[in-house]
């Protein structure tokens, strides 16, 4: 029982398994907009454009049978992945009107000026610490499975950067010895995977990027991680991004947006045992697979 799913709309008519053959991209607009009870086997076709860490590795996406077999016979593990719920309150004259968006973002949400030149002028309050107003490049918002994607790379450091950390260091007297190429490598994954947390953590990281630093704004407060996130916007022309260019929503002078991790809203991915990299998407109401047909 397998229908092939319109991208644009993510209808899937009345078919139980849900197939697309494209990157990652496809795999997070689709999954944003999965139907209870429905799967998502995601293949990987373009292996030179995408690593596609939400899909089949290359070397499978031409065997379906055995991938449908490995998942009837069990081999496979399930994996809880949170999702970030997005609520908007709009103020109106003597009213406010709110409006819960009825997708959700798997990796993360930018929140900010729509052109990248021009400072994005945010609110923030951030769990129960004090609400700060900064100026920045934009306010990037993570799950546990977007802390390999944008996340990462906002964070990630690379070897010319750690040399020159760890030659500083040597300088000033912190280390006892000079770190070769070798060290410096360990040093620099070590710090890049720091940034890696679980896909079905409850709790959001978030990263003011860029922050401008000055007599006004001192941005103490620029990443971390949080149950509950508030935003108001103070931009000119703003928005809201889910999943890259997934979803596109306005985020005008006035608007406060309020983000979280809801149990309800968590959906469930399959992990191959011995491939690693593949994914299939489901409902939190997943039932186990007996009636698989092997086409």
């Amino acid at each position: 029982d397998v229908t092939l799913v319109d991208r644009s709309t993510g209808s899937t008519s009345s078919g139980r398994t849900c197939l697309y053959r494209q990157v990652d991209g496809t795999f997070l607009n689709v999954a944003s907009q999965l139907d209870g009870g429905k799967w998502l086997v995601g293949l990987n076709t373009d292996p030179e454009r995408s690593v596609g860490h939400l899909c089949a590795r290359s070397r499978h996406t031409s065997n379906l049978k055995y991938i449908i077999k490995q998942i009837a016979d069990g081999n496979c593990t399930i994996i809880t992945r949170s999702r970030i719920r997005v609520t908007l309150n709009y103020p109106c004259i003597g009213d406010q009107t709110e409006v819960e968006i009825p997708k959700f973002a798997l990796n993360d949400v930018y929140v900010g000026e729509t052109s990248p030149t021009r400072l994005s002028y945010l609110e923030l309050t951030i769990d129960d610490i004090p609400t700060d107003k900064q100026k920045s490049s934009g306010f990037l918002i993570s799950t546990g499975s977007g802390s390999t994607a944008w996340g990462y790379h906002v964070n990630a450091l690379d070897f010319y950067r750690t040399e020159q950390i760890s030659a500083i260091l040597n300088q000033l007297g912190f280390l006892n010895k000079k770190m070769n190429n070798s060290d410096i490598s360990r040093l620099m994954n070590r710090f890049n995977d720091s940034f890696i947390f679980s896909a079905d953590e409850k709790r959001m990281k978030y990263i003011t990027r860029e922050a401008l630093q000055n007599n006004v704004f001192k941005a103490e407060n620029t990443q971390g991680y949080a149950k509950n996130i508030t935003v108001r916007s103070l931009c000119w022309n703003g928005k809201i991004v889910m999943d890259g260019i997934q979803r596109k929503f306005n985020f005008d002078d006035g608007v406060i947006a309020k983000f979280s991790i809801n149990d309800q809203d968590s959906i469930n991915s399959i992990q191959f045992c011995r491939l690693a990299c593949f994914e299939i998407v489901i409902s939190d109401n997943y039932e186990q697979i007996t009636d698989w047909q092997i086409l």
